[in-house]
């Protein structure tokens, strides 16, 4: 066994505790060039579901750091979450463990001496806040807009509703909660410069708030909020004068539309006990008051959190993950596949058995790069699918062969019938460039009003040719009247 050890750090380092940054210290009161831009810091704890989506998503509005302390009993499952973003040349998260409960201030006493240096400009945030920057998307247009003659932007919070959940659904914040306050609140959250957190204050006042607050530290400070109001004042006699300050001028909608923190606390009905259960010590103090709210007092805090619904995070977040269906290799569709294993029939076939079954190889959902049917050599061969009901088409592929002589697709029609009777053309295509199927380039019409019809035929005009395919898919969806009549309604 390996005798013990005692670790000390450098006289000098613990000399200067209180007083100066590490790094700062150590290069004699000079503060070196950041690594960061715009950095978070938050404390973290029971957030393992959560933290890799609030990562991603202020990723994507241009902070280029976050500094994640853990508070868990057992730092190993937010670890093991968030090792993408650690493991890697240039880590985004520095991730330490904290354990003791409800030290938050400490914490960020932590980073003030260990981290503040490397960043330009930072933010106290928790997991359940989401910096939400309408138009912009992009936290570098609040420094470039403030930062000439700021030290500190406020950012209120706007608290977003528990959309009914009794227990959380689990899965995305942002896709499930859009519902939210009618305007901003009082309590806010700060982008400010590196400079202007005085770590040595922070250490001679260790309850103020610093996250909310940066005038309790006693030290010169231009702030001012989203609109380019100085905030110098707001937190006296709080929250009664901030109450009245948001409620004059419309500046409680007017804030939410220049940027705010969207504030998801109250997830669930069961987050009122699960916030007291997550642990009380320490800064955490506060939060025994949400167990004790009675029904009357939750009821009033739903419907002042749900007022208004606001889709822009969740459109945000959706167009964002929608990005993963521009990566298919096959075009993808928004609409249903309405033929597959749909019965279908053509004119001849060359292989075995009955023309129905070769035809329906065609609407089988499997792709080869081969010709799964194949008709005879024959004038104007042709092959129809029956979608079993009316339906608004939308969309159809057709996938040819990449085995040899796909020019024979060059040309052909496609036409669509509600009784096979009466049919109308919708693709005319005469010596049309050569086009594939599996490797990712079918031939793709779309028709966003949609056609309605039953019956879909495809025709190679012309004597003495075949028709064959790989597949052939149908998309659309089936037949409203109320569609029906708004489409063919009189001007």
């Amino acid at each position: 066994m390996a005798p013990s050890q005692s670790v000390n750090p450098p006289p000098v380092d613990l000399l200067g505790y209180g007083k100066l940054p590490l790094e700062v210290a150590r290069n004699k009161g000079i503060w070196p060039a950041p690594h960061y831009q715009h950095s978070l810091v938050a404390c973290a704890r029971w957030e393992t579901e959560s933290v890799v989506e609030w990562l991603t998503y202020h990723r994507s509005i241009g902070f280029d750091h976050v500094y994640l302390y853990c508070n868990d009993d057992d730092p190993t499952a937010l670890y093991e979450a968030v090792m993408p973003f650690i493991i890697a040349e240039k880590p985004f998260v520095t991730f330490h463990h904290y354990r003791y409960v409800g030290e938050q201030f400490q914490m960020y006493r932590h980073f003030l001496r260990h981290h503040v240096h490397e960043t330009r400009w930072l933010m106290f945030l928790d997991i359940d806040e989401f910096v939400c920057l309408p138009g912009s998307n992009d936290i570098s247009s609040v420094s470039t807009r403030f930062g000439a003659d700021h030290d500190a932007v406020y950012l209120n919070w706007c608290g977003y509703g528990y959309g009914g959940h009794v227990e959380r659904p689990g899965g995305s914040v942002l896709r499930h909660y859009r519902h939210r306050e009618s305007g901003a609140s009082p309590f806010t959250k700060i982008l400010a410069k590196a400079e202007a957190v005085s770590y040595r204050r922070a250490c001679e006042n260790p309850h103020v708030a610093i996250h909310h607050d940066l005038f309790g530290l006693g030290a010169p400070l231009r702030a001012c909020n989203m609109l380019g109001e100085s905030m110098e004042g707001y937190y006296n006699n709080f929250p009664d004068h901030a109450w009245s300050f948001l409620n004059a001028d419309n500046r409680r909608e007017r804030l939410v539309q220049a940027g705010y923190i969207a504030h998801f606390n109250i997830r669930s009905e069961q987050d009122f006990a699960r916030r007291v259960a997550r642990g009380c010590q320490g800064d955490f103090a506060a939060q025994t008051h949400w167990q004790n709210k009675n029904v009357q007092e939750r009821a009033e805090y739903h419907a002042a959190t749900n007022a208004v619904l606001d889709t822009y995070l969740s459109d945000y977040w959706e167009a964002m993950i929608g990005k993963g269906w521009q990566t298919s290799i096959v075009p993808c569709s928004q609409w249903d596949l309405l033929s597959r294993g749909k019965r279908a029939t053509q004119s001849s076939t060359m292989h075995q058995g009955s023309r129905d079954d070769d035809a329906s190889r065609a609407v089988s959902g499997f792709l080869t790069g081969h010709p799964q049917h194949h008709t005879t050599l024959e004038d104007n061969p042709w092959w129809m699918v029956d979608l079993e009901v009316l339906s608004h088409i939308h969309q159809i592929m057709i996938f040819n062969r990449l085995d040899g002589v796909m020019e024979r697709l060059a040309s052909f029609k496609v036409e669509v019938s509600h009784d096979r009777i009466i049919w109308k053309t919708i693709i005319d295509r005469q010596d049309g460039p050569v086009f594939g199927g599996l490797d990712g380039t079918p031939f793709n019409w779309i028709d966003e009003a949609g056609v309605l019809g039953r019956f879909v035929r495809v025709t190679i005009p012309g004597r003495q040719v075949y028709l064959q395919t790989d597949q052939i898919e149908i998309f659309g969806r089936p037949f409203s009247l109320d569609d029906f009549k708004a489409a063919n309604a009189p001007d």
